[in-house]
């Protein structure tokens, strides 16, 4: 197995490079920053547009911060985003999270962010990413727990479109409940853990709403609506009218969506001496 083998279920459309540079290490990175201290050598798997990558850069400096990801384009626009922020210890390149290019034992701190759960081998990559992490040094993850998420009033538009979600994710072999197994994959390799976390990612004003809704309808009309009517799931009227229910839904003042997310934080276990 290796990255070239999966298929990122959102793509990388409009919508969801808008989700992956909003994301930032004071909020989505938080439960990390107690470990962090200047001179730490750090490593980003799965970067993405690398928001997340320069705020690590800049708490860490002069520690060295690598950011990787398979996608060109992805890499490109981290690039130009660390350009922007005159970083000197910070540099990106093309990695497989299934087979990291890097020597066993040689960063301070590994970080993921939703990689895990877009992964068909979720445990193969903690498995690369404890690898390459020094003896006691420290492993951290965030993940969606798409079991955790509510959305009310929930109407049966509402209810089909999450399902056709839910079913293109099982489709890619994807783990949709990845948040609450990061104890199991941390502790069944070599991780003791620190620090665990569940919260929710809530839009708390009808504008944050909105918001974030149309940028779901984008992301289903740019990336996912071809292939719910290629596999006969959905018609373009059924995904038409789920639109427009999302967006009703987003009016409603009485609405609340929160998408569940658990963190966590390990340490590499030191061997043991006989």
């Amino acid at each position: 197995m290796n990255a070239n083998d999966e298929n990122y279920v959102l793509g990388y459309g409009g919508g969801a490079m808008d989700w992956m540079k909003s994301r930032t290490v004071e909020e989505h990175g938080a439960f990390l920053l107690p470990y962090l201290k200047p001179g730490q050598s750090l490593l980003d798997c799965g970067c993405g547009p690398g928001s997340l990558t320069v705020g690590f850069a800049q708490i860490l400096n002069p520690g060295q911060v690598v950011g990787i990801d398979r996608e060109t384009e992805q890499l490109a626009a981290a690039k130009a985003y660390a350009n922007q922020h005159n970083l000197n210890n910070l540099h990106f390149e093309t990695g497989d999270v299934y087979d990291l290019p890097f020597d066993d034992a040689c960063f301070d701190v590994v970080f993921c962010s939703a990689v895990l759960g877009s992964v068909s081998k979720p445990e193969q990559v903690v498995r690369e990413m404890v690898r390459v992490l020094k003896q006691d040094g420290v492993i951290a993850m965030k993940e969606f727990d798409h079991g955790g998420d509510i959305v009310y009033p929930q109407t049966p538009k509402l209810t089909h479109s999450i399902e056709l979600y839910q079913r293109i994710r099982t489709e890619h072999g994807h783990e949709q409940r990845a948040g609450r197994r990061l104890r199991e994959w941390l502790t069944k390799n070599n991780c003791s853990i620190e620090h665990t976390h569940a919260s929710f990612d809530q839009r708390t004003t009808n504008t944050g709403l909105y918001d974030y809704i149309d940028r779901n309808n984008r992301l289903v009309d740019e990336i996912l609506a071809t292939r719910y009517i290629e596999l006969g799931w959905a018609t373009r009227e059924d995904l038409d009218t789920h639109a427009l229910e999302w967006e009703r839904f987003a009016r409603d003042p009485a609405s609340l969506h929160a998408s569940a997310w658990i963190d966590a934080v390990a340490r590499k276990n030191t061997p043991t001496t006989e």
